[in-house]
């Protein structure tokens, strides 16, 4: 479901947002607030830098917060390619075309699935939430968070992990993505709200004009509010 309408790129840059502050206001202003505010969500970070994004939104709308952990995994001779995406639930988006073309057993990719749960979100949980579990989102409406998408596959491993938790609707929300991967996303879920679907898509930072790393005390400020 197209709920945000689509918007193209000229090949000349286009800056769309100034900062996260900019695209933050942006995409609250066309959000639908007052369904979230009637119905029982739960807003989900899905990436440390949308923890920010998601945050302001759990606030905008009186919803519980929470953080998706997730990790990268990558070509076993290639530590730059990511071939699939994991999340704390131990669900998997695999990029199928890219574990084919490098002859890429599944067995290696479900152990390091296995890998990165130990090395890499079993400590965040324990880091940020003391160990315990994610909160219940059954029968919840889940609204996914992220200050961009790229590739999907973070968001797609994310639907996965809500499917999991019995999540009764599930929807994503970012200012920026790529046409095909949001239309993709839009069949699979319940609703998609996105400001600019961009035929010839660079990367995220490419629509910022300030895109400066969010600084970890402020994320860390937002992890001690996360009940």
């Amino acid at each position: 479901m197209d709920l945000l309408g689509n918007s193209q790129h000229s090949p000349r840059r286009k800056i769309f947002f100034e900062n996260r502050e900019d695209a933050l206001a942006k995409l609250l202003n066309n959000l639908p607030l007052n369904f979230f505010l009637k119905e029982d969500c739960v807003v989900v970070g899905i990436s440390f830098a949308g923890v920010y994004f998601a945050h302001k939104l759990a606030q905008t709308i009186k919803a519980p917060l929470a953080v998706l952990f997730t990790a990268s995994i990558y070509a076993p001779n290639n530590p730059e390619c990511e071939i699939a995406m994991a999340t704390e639930t131990k669900d998997v988006a695999i990029n199928d075309s890219l574990v084919e073309s490098f002859g890429i057993s599944l067995d290696y990719v479900y152990g390091e699935v296995e890998r990165q749960y130990d090395d890499k979100m079993l400590p965040l949980i324990y880091q940020h939430r003391k160990g315990n579990p994610l909160m219940s989102f059954k029968n919840k409406h889940v609204l996914l968070v992220d200050e961009g998408i790229d590739s999907g596959i973070t968001a797609f491993a994310s639907i996965k992990s809500m499917v999991t938790l019995q999540a009764k609707t599930i929807y994503c929300a970012t200012p920026v993505a790529p046409l095909e991967v949001a239309k993709a996303i839009e069949e699979t879920i319940d609703g998609v709200f996105c400001l600019y679907k961009l035929k010839d898509f660079v990367d995220v930072g490419y629509y910022y004009r300030d895109y400066t790393e969010i600084p970890v005390s402020t994320i860390e400020k937002i992890f001690t509010q996360i009940q």
